[in-house]
């Protein structure tokens, strides 16, 4: 995204909650969708594995994700992972116990939208209700759209 006053590349600013012009100090407010996504601009380089539509790069719980506007998905870096996921459970208390996913998404051939070699699809370790895909090479997991609440809302094991 670039700075509506100069022109130049915006970059986030600490905290991931704006952008900030380098040249000329302008800072932008950057609201967020009903899933708490911020999206940043697009990333021509990348396209979502549901949909085929582009991916954004994006800010959720201060944790830079690349989303799909379209079907929702996100895909998130390995390394921040379980970070957004105990950001999302501080924002979101409420907890329920979802049942299970059809074993059928388990047979999805999900690619990989950074080097679209196909992603490994399985459930989340925590306790089936829920199914991700993984690219151990590129270190991203990618999660349909609702798949991270459905992670977020399970009780957790000191929850319990």
């Amino acid at each position: 995204m670039n700075c509506p006053s100069c022109g130049a590349p915006l970059k986030l600013s600490a905290g991931n909650t704006s952008l900030r012009c380098d040249y000329c100090k302008l800072v932008v407010a950057v609201g967020s969708d009903d899933t708490g996504v911020q999206f940043l601009g697009e990333a021509p380089e990348m396209t979502c594995p549901t949909c085929a539509g582009g991916l954004w790069h994006g800010v959720l719980a201060a944790v830079e994700v690349d989303a799909c506007k379209t079907d929702r998905g996100l895909l998130v870096p390995m390394s921040w992972f379980e970070a957004l996921v105990e950001k999302m459970r501080a924002l979101h208390t409420e907890r329920e116990i979802p049942g299970p996913v059809d074993e059928a998404e388990l047979e999805r051939k999900v690619m990989c939208p950074r080097c679209h070699q196909k992603m490994e699809t399985h459930y989340y370790y925590g306790g089936g209700h829920a199914v991700m895909s993984t690219c151990e090479q590129c270190e991203l997991h990618w999660l349909d759209g609702g798949m991270l609440m459905r992670i977020v809302r399970m009780p957790h094991q000191d929850e319990e």
